[in-house]
């Protein structure tokens, strides 16, 4: 039983890794496109990114969907660049939310089935007390009509 037990854990354990570590995954993803964003900006728009810190700045903002305003591309492919960083940032937040809600999820799933395996454990620990009991009995009714008989008349 305590085999199947933490065989039962060790997967619980299991899913909730993998979980986090999706979580994990796609929180670097949303920062390395944050990067990719930075270096593709300041490629095609240096006037409006003279240095890399302003792009990287931009970029966390657009990514995220903060969007300040500080700092703009004003050239068309700087904008085409922009919008492309935006539509991947607002999938990703998606993405990280469903990450963090299947997580939560997960973890609520296995508390509610291992409460569902202790109820059931009980049940069937009265049960099986009750059949030992019952046993019991009717062995002790099985002496006691040994006894009568033999007092009977063949």
């Amino acid at each position: 039983m305590s085999t199947e037990r933490s065989s039962l854990v060790e997967r619980r354990i299991q899913k909730v890794a993998d979980a986090r570590s999706v979580t994990l995954g796609l929180a670097l993803t949303f920062l390395a496109l944050a990067f990719v964003g930075a270096i593709a900006i300041q490629l095609v728009d240096r006037h409006d990114f003279s240095s890399f810190g302003s792009a990287v700045w931009w970029a966390l903002q657009t990514v995220t969907t903060v969007g300040y305003g500080d700092v703009v591309p004003t050239t068309r492919v700087g904008q085409v660049v922009g919008g492309i960083e935006m539509a991947l940032g607002v999938s990703f937040i998606a993405f990280l939310t469903a990450g963090v809600t299947s997580t939560v999820i997960h973890r609520s799933e296995a508390s509610a089935n291992e409460a569902d395996r202790l109820q059931r454990d009980e049940a069937t620990e009265k049960i099986l007390d009750a059949l030992t009991e019952t046993r019991g009995d009717i062995a002790a009714l099985g002496k006691r009509l040994e006894v009568i008989e033999s007092k009977l008349p063949d």
